[in-house]
């Protein structure tokens, strides 16, 4: 049990890494891209609240599926099929 505990707070650990990557580089590509100008808000808070968007259509993207009674991620699956 304690190595499946282990895995999963590794992949937590990951995952979070890669949205504070992600985060960093949006805050770059915000600023270096005058984007902030137009509503006059901070690069690094425009940048929370996309990650948050993001995040929030996963979470719905998650409740459609188990409303459908699928496995989150299957459409890729019927996707992959029909493109052949």
């Amino acid at each position: 049990m304690k190595k499946v505990n282990d895995m999963k707070e590794r992949a937590m650990a990951e995952d979070t890494q890669m949205i504070k990557n992600f985060r960093s580089q949006l805050i770059y590509l915000l600023n270096n891209n005058s984007m902030e100008n137009g509503s006059d808000t901070p690069d690094y808070i425009l940048a929370d609240y996309m990650v948050d968007c993001l995040a929030a259509f996963d979470k719905t993207l998650q409740a459609r599926e188990k409303w459908y009674d699928r496995e989150v991620g299957s459409w890729k699956a019927e996707r992959k099929i029909v493109r052949g």
